[in-house]
């Protein structure tokens, strides 16, 4: 066997390797054998038919695969005995034609393309400077925050005549050109909908100011922004079919309710905080609000942190990476997500998130960042707890349902290996906050959102 190099620039290489009969011949002959003992030929014993006819009826398959076996485990070796530092897997070469002629031939010849992982050294130190923004919580976010909560917690009425915020309940019905029910339409579908929520302003304003069993012809589109997925929610009909919807609808209002403001007393600060620990006065309650947005904000300007840190490490580390071969990659290992058509426009992605791989696999190696046992426990049950917080239940750090759904997944080899990752990520950032400079700045919730707003816009987010 012969294996050589051809090596196009710093991030692409090919792998040649020649295959002779004697790499192989054995491996075919002992693949003919176990392939005889399966084979059924009339007048012959199961397994005992005659080995040269084996040879003749599967030999060439046999071959093929073998080669290939072969050819596989040679470049698995090379890569490892060179410490090639691939990105992906070994593909085909598109740049040296393969000789694979099992007809005629008894030499045959692979070529597997290679992108390289560009080589590079860290370039952050304490010259580098993020800001840590220290959000303060003033008395307007405290009121505001009270007020959602007081109407959250606030009980549904009916009322006679629907205003701006009121939620109108009716049943919707598809018109036909001469304003009546269309044959075959959208009937009497059931609906809700608030006045202020319509964009078009004369739409809106002859919805407040309706009635129970007011009866108002109205333009589909409008109500619902022409927005086709919420149209299409709203009366059952697939997204699809939202353009051929006649615009004219009626509706009729069946019933007008308003959402009440809770009052403040110990019954609501009970609902709110439990029947235990709650806030006995008015005074107790903003401050509990207070720690609670304080404590938010905190954690917000952490993640905040987490997301400027890794445009510096982007900006600190411009990596060149083997584009053409990685598109090639990606089409060839998810067909399910990139095509040769897409894979141009969805590759930025991808490449970031490589990008951003690389970086933090350069921070773990040079730091020895590694994941205990325990780190990996800990980030399963921040993992659930975050994601059971999104269905709106609430974990305790002893909740043994908790605990039980961790030590399920923990025996799963993917996600164990998935939460792994995640700590790794979360203590190289860690590490990079302990070598850049940190500078605490002083901000109000209001300057913190216009910043973050901006820098959305600046780096199209």
């Amino acid at each position: 066997m012969n294996i050589s190099q051809q090596q196009h620039d710093a991030l692409n290489t090919t792998i040649i390797i020649e295959v002779e009969k004697n790499d192989y011949s054995e491996k075919v002959e002992q693949q003919i054998r176990k392939v005889q003992k399966t084979v059924s030929l009339k007048g012959f014993r199961p397994g005992k038919a005659p080995i040269d006819f084996v040879r003749r009826m599967y030999g060439k398959s046999v071959l093929s695969e073998e080669i290939q076996n072969v050819a596989s485990e040679a470049l698995n070796k090379y890569i490892s005995e060179n410490k090639l530092d691939v990105l992906g897997y070994p593909l085909s070469s598109s740049k040296v034609e393969s000789e694979l002629d099992i007809e005629n031939k008894e030499t045959f010849k692979f070529a597997f393309d290679l992108g390289m992982a560009p080589t590079f050294e860290l370039g952050i130190s304490d010259q580098d400077t993020l800001e840590v923004f220290d959000i303060q919580v003033s008395d307007k976010e405290v009121d505001e925050d009270i007020e959602y909560a007081r109407k959250r917690y606030g009980k549904m009425e009916d009322v006679d005549v629907a205003e701006g915020e009121d939620i109108i309940y009716a049943n919707l019905t598809e018109l036909n050109d001469n304003n009546e029910p269309m044959e075959g339409g959208v009937a009497e579908k059931p609906s809700s909908f608030v006045a202020n929520m319509v964009e078009d302003v004369a739409l809106k304003n002859s919805l407040i100011g309706v009635k129970k069993d007011a009866v108002l012809d109205f333009n589909i589109f409008q109500l619902f922004n022409n927005n086709d997925t919420v149209i299409s929610n709203t009366l059952g009909i697939p997204k699809e079919g939202v353009s051929d919807l006649n615009m004219n609808f009626r509706m009729v209002v069946t019933e007008v309710k308003r959402r009440t403001t809770a009052e403040l007393n110990e019954a609501y600060y009970q609902e709110v905080f439990g029947p235990t620990d709650y806030p006995k006065t008015e005074e107790e309650y903003r401050e509990r609000i207070k720690a609670n947005l304080t404590h938010y904000y905190a954690n917000e300007a952490d993640m905040w942190v987490d997301h400027e840190l890794g445009h510096l490490l982007f900006e600190k580390h411009n990596l060149q990476l083997p584009d053409e071969f990685l598109k090639r990659w990606l089409v060839a290992t998810k067909p399910e997500q990139y095509t040769a058509d897409t894979i141009d426009e969805k590759y930025n992605s991808e490449r970031s998130a490589l990008l951003r791989r690389l970086v933090v696999d350069k921070i773990s190696d040079k730091y020895t960042v590694e994941p205990t046992e325990q780190d990996i426990r800990e980030e399963a049950r921040i993992y659930y707890i975050g994601l059971y917080k999104q269905y709106g239940l609430t974990m305790t750090p002893d909740d043994n349902f908790l605990d039980e759904t961790v030590n399920k997944r923990l025996g799963e080899r993917e996600f164990v290996q998935q939460m792994a990752d995640r700590v790794i990520y979360r203590k190289s950032y860690d590490k990079v906050k302990e070598i850049v400079t940190l500078k605490k700045t002083p901000i109000s919730v209001e300057d913190y959102f216009k910043h973050v707003n901006s820098h959305k816009h600046t780096h199209g987010e």
